[in-house]
Parts: C-alpha cells; structure tokens; sequence
C-alpha cells in the first residue's frame, strides 16, 4: 500500500488536497484545451481526479504533483479518443510541423464555450487553435499553466529537446499569424516573418 498506507486517513486527505486538488484549476484550462468543450473538460478532468485518488498512495512523496495530474488528464484524454475512434489529436509534430491543424468545429463556437478565453482576445484563441495539437498543448503548459519543460516532458511523454522544438514552433507559428495583432496593439517592435 505503500507510503499512502503508513499516514492516517486525515493525513492522508489532507496531503491529496494540498499536493493534488490544488491544481484543479489548472487541470481544467488544460483539458478545455485538449477538449474544447467546457462540459467534456469538467468530465475529463473528474475522471483524472479519480484516478488520481485511487492512485494516489503508490505515488512517492517527492514526485512533481502538478506534472502527474497533467499527465493523467492527457493519457486520459488520450484514451477517450482512442476509445470514440476518432482521430487522434497527439500526432508527431514532426509529420505536421508545417501545417496547421484545423479544429474540431469552428474556432468561435469553441472559442465561445471556453472561459479560458477570459483575459485573451478572439484573435490570439484562434491563432492558439490553429496550431497542431502537440504544440498547443506544450506552449499551453508551459506559457500559460507555467510547466516548465521537464514537467511537460513528462506529461506529453517525450524527450525534453522535443519539448523544445514544438514550444520553439509553436511559438514561431504564433509570432508570424499575431505580427499584425500585436502591432495593432502598439508593439511596434514586432516582426512578422
């Protein structure tokens, strides 16, 4: 039963909802992303918050809490999607580096069931929706949840330098589509390349 077994009950609660609960919040912007729907979010992440109880005593005292919740609300977003037969979401940023992935539904009718959306304007949600999975999902962790990138190495299960290069592209992608919003805005210092 591991170390969960040797605390009390009490202790033991407090600990989930100190080391685990706490990231709640961050959870779910993180599944509205995968997602795009607030109600699949809230069901995607009470089923990882249940496996991460029923998981909680093997895990070791000095694990990255927040790294492990994350990778529990992805693998069981991953096997949501494998399970519907849809088509999956994670591929290879290598094999769509270059092409935009376009999202499930239109960007506004998911854009307008978001609340991550508070403090972004449309325009910087749409370009974060155009870009691949894969790179929305570790400059998302890392840029917006603050993950850094051994954390979202974890959570995505891959290397750090591939960590590296889809936050690198990501936010290249992001740089090129919001160069003329970013200018409207006054930051004249932007390049679009």
């Amino acid at each position: 039963m591991g170390w969960f077994g040797l605390r009390t009950k009490r202790d033991a609660e407090r600990d989930f909802m100190e080391r685990v609960f706490v990231h709640w919040d961050g959870m779910y912007r993180y599944a509205l992303r995968l997602t795009g729907s607030e109600s699949e979010a809230h069901d995607l992440v009470q089923e990882a918050m249940t496996k991460a109880l029923q998981h909680f005593d093997r895990v070791r005292p000095e694990t990255n809490y927040r790294a492990w919740v994350y990778t529990i609300v992805r693998n069981t977003f991953v096997s949501r999607v494998r399970k519907g037969d849809r088509i999956s979401l994670v591929e290879d940023i290598d094999l769509h580096a270059a092409e935009p992935e376009a999202p499930t539904g239109s960007v506004m009718e998911v854009l307008g069931q978001d609340r991550f959306k508070e403090g972004f304007e449309d325009e910087v949600l749409a370009a974060l929706q155009q870009l691949p999975e894969v790179q929305r999902t570790a400059v998302v962790l890392c840029d917006i949840e603050g993950l850094d990138y051994e954390a979202i190495a974890h959570v995505l299960d891959c290397p750090v330098g591939t960590v590296r290069s889809r936050i690198h592209h990501a936010r290249k992608r992001l740089k090129q589509v919001l160069a003329g919003y970013a200018q409207r805005r006054g930051y004249s210092h932007v390049e679009n390349q």
